[in-house]
């Protein structure tokens, strides 16, 4: 079974209200982009086609060529999604768990802001630094597990890798609660607290990735009724789209409510997992096994201490 307290971490949720609806407000942007782009696709294809003898025929390429084109944009603004999204919500996480007086309301938002800023002066270390931890969990069941023996154990290896790197903000969210220590040293920390209880870890990441899309397939028919009344209202068929519009509305609600709550349960876990383990030689087999672990390291070793973060 698991070891979080899923009810905890939705009540420390609902003490970051504002923040998790400015957190939605900005993935229901973009999931209206992707209902956008797709639209704007589908009608240039249409008024492209509009001399030929069927002007609609391409109208679906267009709209999956304006889903996709959508879909490249937000990847190259993943970046703004870390800075400005998810690491300040692991800030807040941090500073609930530190017990330091977090304000409501708009104000919410800015000390997450001036937080992320104080502990984490240069975004691009953050961004290089989670680069990094993403691929050291994605070859965590390697170093963990020894090589695989057949090709159906790489393929579930490489599933349990994708599935670890959802873990980045939590090793992230353990540099905030600690004051002194640079951004590379904290993720050393981390990452090597997480490779010590890997098995726990993976085995409750699982479970929360099951709860993430298990609440989304239940909000996906409650959203599909509204957007196929307003598709019926529409001149021409639109086909499977409704379902697609109806799907993305749903990850917006996923992505701003139900992995802040798994983010949380994972958070509160990773602060309750025991020390008591060899670091030093676990760090020796991890720097041996991973280049990546090893450039973190040496960031680690070549740091200087940041100011303490906030205390009030």
């Amino acid at each position: 079974m698991w070891d979080f307290h899923l009810l905890a971490a939705t009540r420390t949720i609902e003490k970051n209200t504002a923040f998790v609806l400015h957190r939605w407000l900005v993935y229901l942007g973009v999931g209206v982009a992707y209902i956008f782009g797709a639209l704007a696709g589908a009608g240039t294809a249409v008024g492209i086609a509009s001399l030929s003898s069927n002007p609609t025929a391409f109208a679906n390429l267009g709209a999956w060529l304006g889903l996709i084109l959508v879909g490249w944009l937000m990847y190259r603004f993943r970046d703004y999604f870390l800075i400005n999204i998810k690491a300040r919500n692991a800030a807040l996480l941090a500073a609930k768990s530190l017990h330091y007086h977090v304000p409501k309301g708009k104000a919410q938002i800015e000390y997450a802001r001036d937080f992320v800023a104080e502990r984490i002066p240069q975004p691009q270390e953050l961004t290089k630094s989670m680069h990094l931890v993403r691929r050291v969990l994605r070859n965590l069941p390697d170093f963990t597990q020894g090589q695989p023996v057949s090709a159906l154990a790489s393929w579930l290896r490489r599933l349990t890798g994708w599935l670890l790197t959802e873990d980045d903000l939590t090793i992230l969210g353990y540099h905030f609660v600690q004051p002194q220590a640079s951004v590379w040293h904290s993720v050393r920390e981390g990452l090597l607290h997480y490779a010590a209880s890997f098995s726990k870890l993976f085995r409750n990441r699982a479970y929360l990735f099951g709860f993430g899309w298990l609440g989304m397939i239940a909000a996906f028919p409650v959203l599909l009724v509204p957007v196929r009344n307003i598709a019926a209202a529409l001149p021409i068929d639109p086909g499977p789209w409704p379902t697609i519009f109806a799907l993305i509305l749903a990850w917006t609600l996923k992505a701003a409510f139900l992995d802040s709550i798994a983010m949380a349960a994972m958070f509160e876990l990773f602060r309750s997992l025991p020390e008591d383990f060899d670091k030093g030689r676990l760090a020796q087999e991890l720097a041996a096994a991973s280049p990546d672990f090893r450039e973190i390291q040496s960031h680690a070793e070549a740091a200087s201490s940041v100011p303490p973060g906030p205390t009030h």
